[in-house]
C-alpha cells in the first residue's frame, strides 16, 4: 500500500474521528476497509462510487470530523450538467495542491510573469474554478485578478439560437473587451471557445500584450487552437483538464500550440486517473486504447474513490518509469447526450 493511500484511510476510518459517510459505507460493505485495501486497484472491490451522495448529504459528512475548518476550507460545487449540482470541500492545503500546485510546475513563472494583470473569464459564485484562478492571479503577480462572470447554469437555461442567448454571450465578451482596451493583461484563463471569439475582436495591441493562454473546461480541436495562437502570436498556451470534485491535470508544459490530441498528466499522488475498459470495469484499457475516465481522489478533507466520469480518453504511457499514466484527447462519447456549447458542458 502507499504511503498515502494508507493514510488516507486511516484518517477517513478512524472510529472516533473518521468521516460518518465512510464509516458507514464500512458497515454497510462488511468488510474492514483498513485490512482489506492494499492499492488503488483493491478499491474497486468498494464498487462505483455513488455521486448522489455529494448532492443529497451534508459536505461534512465526508471529512474527517477532527478536520480543523477554521484552516481556511474552499467549498464548492459541481456545474450540474449531468444533474442536481454536487458539492465538495478541500482543506487550504488540498486546494493548493489540487488546483496551484499542478499549474505553478507547468509554468516558468520566471521566463513569463513580470508584470501585466490576468483576466479570468469563466465561473465564479460556487464553482471552484474561479476561486482557483484568482489564487493562481495573486501568486504569480501579486494582484488579483480582473474576473468576467459566466454563469454556465444560467447560459444552458437559455435556447440555444435564441436572442437571450446571443446577448448572454455578448454582454459577457463587451465587459472583457472593455478590459482589454484599458488594462495592462498580459495573462489570460478561459475556455478555448470563448476565447475564439473575444480573440477576433481584440486589438493589435491587446493580441500582442498576451504572454500566456490557461485553457479549461473542454476539449479543443486543432483549427481553433491553432487559429487562436495565430491571433496571440506571443503567447505560451497550456491546458488543464479537471473539474470541482478532483482538481487539474495538465499537459506537459507551457508552450506554443502543437497539431494532435491533448494530453494531461496527473500530478503528485492525491489523484489517481484511469481510463477503463469497456462493460462498467475500473480495470485499465491498454496503451493506446480509448475508455472511460475513472478518478480517485486522496485527500484529508475528501476521499472519493472509483468515480466513473461521463468522459472518454485514449490512455498514454508514463513520461517516466515510476510517473502515473497519462491521457488524451478526453470527451463526451459519440453517443452521449452531453452537448459541448461555448465552452462549457
Amino acid at each position: 500500500m502507499s504511503e498515502r493511500l494508507g493514510r488516507i484511510l486511516a484518517r477517513h476510518l478512524d472510529p472516533r474521528t473518521g468521516s460518518r459517510y465512510w464509516l458507514e459505507r464500512e458497515r454497510e460493505l462488511g468488510f474492514s476497509l483498513r485490512t482489506r485495501i492494499a492499492s488503488i486497484g483493491d478499491l474497486d472491490q468498494l464498487g462505483a462510487f455513488d455521486v448522489d451522495a455529494l448532492r443529497n448529504r451534508p459536505i461534512g459528512d465526508f471529512m474527517p470530523r477532527d478536520l480543523d475548518a477554521r484552516q481556511g476550507l474552499v467549498l464548492a460545487e459541481t456545474g450540474g450538467t449531468t444533474g442536481t449540482p454536487a458539492s465538495t470541500a478541500y482543506s487550504a492545503d488540498d486546494f493548493h495542491a489540487a488546483f496551484i500546485a499542478p499549474f505553478l510546475e507547468r509554468v516558468d513563472g520566471s521566463a513569463i510573469f513580470g508584470g501585466g494583470h490576468w483576466l479570468w473569464l469563466g465561473p465564479s459564485g460556487p464553482h471552484v474554478i474561479g476561486k482557483a484562478a484568482r489564487r493562481i492571479a495573486d501568486i504569480t503577480t501579486g494582484a488579483d485578478a480582473f474576473s468576467i462572470d459566466f454563469d454556465p447554469r444560467w447560459f444552458r437555461r437559455l435556447a440555444p439560437e435564441s436572442l437571450a442567448r446571443a446577448r448572454y454571450l455578448e454582454h459577457v465578451l463587451e465587459q472583457a473587451r472593455r478590459i482589454l482596451a484599458h488594462q495592462d493583461v498580459r495573462y489570460l484563463f478561459t475556455t478555448p471557445v470563448v476565447l475564439d471569439k473575444l480573440s477576433e475582436t481584440m486589438s493589435e495591441r491587446s493580441r500582442e500584450a498576451v504572454r500566456l493562454v490557461y485553457l479549461g473546461g473542454m476539449a479543443i480541436d486543432d483549427g481553433v487552437l491553432l487559429r487562436i495562437a495565430a491571433r496571440l502570436p506571443s503567447a505560451l498556451f497550456l491546458g488543464g483538464y479537471g473539474n470541482t470534485l478532483f482538481g487539474v491535470c495538465h499537459e506537459t508544459r507551457a508552450a506554443r500550440p502543437r497539431t494532435g490530441p491533448r494530453r494531461y498528466y496527473p500530478q503528485g499522488e492525491r489523484l489517481v486517473v484511469r481510463v477503463a475498459r469497456d462493460g462498467g470495469s475500473s480495470r485499465p484499457c491498454a496503451y493506446g486504447a480509448r475508455g472511460q475516465l475513472v478518478m480517485y481522489r486522496l485527500d484529508e478533507s475528501c476521499f472519493l474513490p472509483v468515480v466513473r466520469e461521463r468522459d472518454e480518453a485514449t490512455r498514454l504511457e508514463p513520461l517516466a518509469q515510476g510517473l502515473a499514466d497519462g491521457f488524451a484527447d478526453p470527451r463526451p462519447p459519440a453517443l452521449s447526450s452531453v452537448h459541448i456549447d461555448h465552452g462549457i458542458y
